[in-house]
């Protein structure tokens, strides 16, 4: 007995519904059963089965909620091996790897997406936001659910088929390396957003110019500025510092320059 692929592809878009019933006690813990219930009733057909099921999904769970559907993939998978008998698979077997996989995923997803591709895609979208671009908000929707709804509706697949070995398909996305990557161009696009959305007053240093000149040695500065920026906060980023703290020190330099008719 396996689960069709269009079973899995229900249970992913009822993922989309993990958090509607949050609380403190089980956190998705409804959510989480809520998903996976077609499934069980697949895998159970006997009634008290089932019930035993519901109640041994229906315990504390939480993790990235874009990443749950890999834990639910995996999840199903061992119920199945459970109800066919085989041995190595039992109730505290399922729970240990469920645990173990929603505790690993938080930390990989919370990393990736909320500290690292949300602040790189906001950032982003604030180029065309500064444009007067009308569809910001769609770009940046659009922008930032690509991955979100790639992982959501492969994971179910990828947990279902591999089992725990799909700690090893997720291991060669290189995690980290994109985390870094993202950081260092939300870093970029700050260090850029600063002196070229502003108007940096440089009567004092160009006074010399032309007027026919002027706009373009005021472009040379702004350049200048964005290059110091973004050797500044690279600097600090390979020196340790957290990226939110280097953008908010981004964030008062602009105020204080603002503050002393530098920025106007």
């Amino acid at each position: 007995m396996t689960l069709s692929k269009w079973l899995l592809f229900k249970i992913a878009l009822r993922s989309l519904l993990l958090q509607a019933s949050w609380n403190y006690r089980g956190m998705m813990s409804m959510g989480f059963l809520y998903s996976i219930a077609p499934g069980l009733d697949y895998i159970y057909e006997n009634q008290n089965a089932r019930e035993m099921a519901y109640m041994r999904h229906f315990e504390y769970f939480n993790t990235n909620p874009y990443f749950s559907s890999i834990v639910m993939g995996v999840t199903l998978a061992l119920e199945e091996k459970y109800k066919n008998g085989e041995k190595v698979v039992d109730p505290e077997m399922i729970h240990n790897t469920k645990e173990a996989l929603m505790t690993s995923l938080a930390a990989i997803g919370d990393g990736l997406f909320w500290d690292s591709w949300r602040p790189f895609v906001a950032t982003f979208s604030i180029i065309f936001a500064t444009a007067n671009y009308s569809l910001t908000p769609f770009v940046f929707l659009i922008l930032y659910n690509l991955p979100h709804l790639y992982f959501r509706f492969a994971g179910i697949y990828w947990g279902y088929e591999d089992g725990m070995n799909v700690i090893r398909r997720l291991k060669q996305f290189k995690f980290p390396q994109i985390r870094q990557t993202l950081r260092m161009g939300t870093l970029v696009l700050l260090a850029y957003l600063i002196p070229n959305h502003v108007n940096i007053h440089t009567p004092y240093l160009l006074s010399n110019l032309k007027y026919e000149y002027y706009l373009y040695g005021e472009k040379v500065v702004q350049g200048l500025c964005a290059l110091t920026l973004v050797t500044l906060g690279t600097f600090a980023y390979r020196e340790k510092v957290n990226v939110l703290l280097i953008s908010f020190l981004l964030l008062i330099f602009a105020l204080v320059f603002y503050h002393w008719g530098i920025f106007i």
